[in-house]
Order: C-alpha cells, then structure tokens, then sequence
C-alpha cells in the first residue's frame, strides 16, 4: 500500500528521517515523498485540491491560516476519531488550539519560536553588555545605533533588514498577540510596528536601507550575518542550524548567540511562533493508512527526530526537551527556546487573513522603499482590506 505526501523542500531532510521511522514501524505502508520548492508550495497545493487533490493523501503546511482556508474549501478529512489517541496525549493542548468549527482538521507536528540573535565579538568590540531579558525595544534600537558605523561596501549596521516585502518587521505586532489586519484595532498595531522598522533603517541608520535588498540580497539573512557585518537580527529557531551548518561543515567564523526578543516598555517578555501542520486530504484513497501517517508525523516519536535536528517541537515532555538540548549545544544560551515565555501566535486561524495580508505586504514595502507616507500606506490597506478581501 502506498500514499502520496507532499511538503516544501525546507523539510525534506528531516522528513525523510521521519518516514523512514514510520515505514519502519508500518512495514505494510509505503510513503511517497513529493517535495515542492518552498516559493511555489502553497500555489502547488491550491491547484492539487482544485482538481480533487488527485493522488495526494497527506500534506503539511507552515501556516494556520492556509489550514483554516483549506478547511473552509472543504477539502480536509476530520480526524476527531484519532485525535485523541494515546500516541498523541503528550501533544492535546496544541491540537485543541487548532479546533475549528467543533473539529480536528490538522496536527500540530512543529512548532517555532522567535529570538534575537547576537554576534558576541562585535558586542566585546564596542564594550556593550549582551542582550538579556531585560532589553526593551527602546534599548534594541539606542544599541543597534551604537553599533552601526562606517560606510559604502564596509558599513557595519548594529540590526538586521530584509527585503522590503518581508514578513520580519510584523513580529514586533505579533508578541504583543496582534496577528490579524483584517482588525481595525489591531492593524494599528501593525502600523506601530512598521515606523519602529522604518526609523530603525532612516532615522537611526542602524540597518542596510531597503532598496539594495531585492530578491535574494534581501532574503539571505544567514550569509550577510555570517560575514560579521551585522551585528543582531531576530528570527527564528531554524536560523540556528543554518548558521550551524556553516559554522560547522563549511569553516565559517562566527561568535554568536541568543536571546529572549526585546519587550516593549510596559510589557512582559513574550516571543511568537507558528505551527506546522499535517492534513489529510478529503479525497484519499488510503484514509485509514493516510490517518496513520498523520498520527505518526505529530508523535512523540517524531518529535524527537525534529528536535534531534535542531528544531521545535509542540511536545513539552522532559525527553523531548532533553533530546532538543542534547541535539544542539550551539549557541551557549539554546535553552532559551524552552524558556517558559508566552508564545503568541504570529498567524490567525481566519482563512481570509492570506488575502489580507498580502496587501499588507504590498503596501508596507512602498512604505520601506520611501515611496509612499506611513500614513498613505496604512490608509490604503484599510481601503483595499475593505474592497478587495471576501
């Protein structure tokens, strides 16, 4: 018997760990692995489902938001039947967190956790203390000021920028739980947090101005923070392995390390995160089989393969943290990740929130290129929001 799974190529390395072990134990069931480039993945998905998901039995996303539109397409099979299995008790807290309508359409299977990343020896440098808990976003930003200096191709800039259409600048909304711009309310949260990113690249000068981020020269943070050049970024527990593997198999030189986000002034220390998710799709052929394979994915069992390969996982057993710790004894402070902070979701379970937040992506990258106001961008998204989201 075999079934047809389908994933972004981000995962493929410790995926096939994980269907290896689950072949293993269901000697009688194989998995076929289809793994789509990252950039093309969710449009792949979108068009399988169209046509009744075709051969596709189990796939996974990286967004809550993609699982509520797919459960509003009516294209996911319930797993109510399974979600309470003993392989899955150590995981039903964040199961329960993705009910929908009074159902289980998905498994939580990963999780991730935003941090701020540091370079120890431009800190030494400059004499200035590592980052800690204690750090607010004021603090963040007098310190990436202080250590940005120099100019043209040898400019050393104290924070890290990305692309001007980039996801990045919206966490700082995100760990104050505002994740949604299809909220009036909370948009203007969005708002807020744009013009901290805005000043932090014009006014104070501390990161590289969006307009020589395009494309890739944007979205490769790791390269431009391995060449030293930069000296903090917050992102996310993937970011350790990649920097790892440089570090380790390629001989890059690199002193880093982690600590908990900035919080604003008044404001407890938060980070936020997202889940990944494994379906079923409605239309399979191998229900039974395909449902095994989801239950395996959000295991126990699975959970220590991922956290073996340095990321996070939703279960908070003792052996799954050990293993997470065991795994990575780089950087110094990795236990930072199993902090007991509050995780704020960085993506609603509103399956118009992609609609919505496209335009925000659009008209924010206008903003950051200089080439509309705060205010006309912002005014904007409220008008499109209003016509174009349905």
């Amino acid at each position: 018997m075999t079934i047809n799974f389908f994933d972004w190529t981000d995962e493929q390395p410790y995926m096939n760990q994980v269907v290896s072990a689950f072949e293993e134990k269901h000697p009688n069931i194989k998995v076929n692995q289809n793994y789509v480039p990252t950039s093309d993945y969710i449009q792949k998905i979108l068009v399988n489902l169209s046509t009744g998901g075709g051969d596709m039995d189990v796939f996974a996303t990286q967004s809550t938001s993609n699982l509520a539109e797919y459960i509003s397409k009516d294209v996911l099979e319930p797993l109510d039947d399974i979600a309470g299995s003993e392989a899955l008790a150590g995981n039903k807290d964040t199961i329960e967190q993705l009910r929908f309508n009074d159902h289980i359409y998905g498994f939580p299977y990963r999780t991730s956790k935003w941090v701020l990343y540091y370079n120890k020896d431009l800190f030494d440098q400059a004499g200035i203390p590592y980052p800690d808990n204690s750090w607010t976003w004021d603090r963040y930003a007098e310190v990436a000021q202080q250590l940005s200096s120099g100019s043209g191709q040898d400019r050393m800039y104290g924070s890290m920028s990305y692309q001007s259409n980039n996801t990045w600048w919206r966490v700082l909304a995100n760990i104050q739980g505002v994740n949604n711009p299809l909220v009036p309310e909370e948009l203007e949260t969005f708002k807020k947090a744009a013009e901290y990113y805005y000043n932090l690249t014009y006014t104070h000068g501390a990161q590289q101005p969006f307009g020589e981020l395009v494309g890739d020269a944007g979205s490769d943070f790791s390269s431009r923070f391995l060449q030293g050049k930069t000296a903090m970024m917050w992102n996310g527990d993937w970011a350790v392995q990649m920097l790892n593997d440089e570090i380790q198999n390629n001989g890059v030189e690199l002193n880093y390390d982690i600590a908990p986000l900035p919080k604003w002034e008044g404001s407890e220390t938060t980070t936020t995160g997202s889940f990944a998710v494994i379906m079923v799709n409605k239309q399979s052929k191998q229900m039974d089989a395909a449902k095994k394979f989801a239950e395996f994915v959000a295991s126990e069992e699975a959970a220590k393969i991922f956290v073996r390969n340095g990321l996070l996982s939703p279960w908070g057993t003792e052996e799954v943290k050990e293993a997470f710790l065991d795994s990575v004894t780089t950087p110094e402070s990795v236990g930072v990740f199993s902090d007991p902070y509050v995780v704020m979701s960085q993506v609603p379970m509103d399956p118009l929130y992609n609609q919505g937040i496209k335009i925000v992506e659009e008209e924010t990258s206008l903003y950051f290129l200089q080439e509309q106001s705060l205010d006309e961008a912002f005014q904007k998204i409220k008008d499109r929001i209003a016509k174009e989201v349905k």
